[in-house]
């Protein structure tokens, strides 16, 4: 009876932890996302200032 109660502990504490690998996983991805949206922009807007710059001079 002991050990049935360890290893059914030891199945809930291994769910818990794939739950929560699952849930950091999917908040990576968005942030990924999000860091690159962000570099992307400034990219842009490094290119839109150098043409301006580059036109204006």
């Amino acid at each position: 009876m002991e050990h049935e109660k360890e290893i059914q502990e030891i199945k809930e504490r291994l769910k818990n932890v794939e739950s929560q690998l699952k849930h950091k996983s999917k908040f990576s991805g968005f942030f990924k996302i999000g860091l690159i949206g962000i570099i992307i922009f400034v990219l842009f807007l490094i290119v839109v200032g150098s043409y301006q710059f580059i036109s204006g001079g």
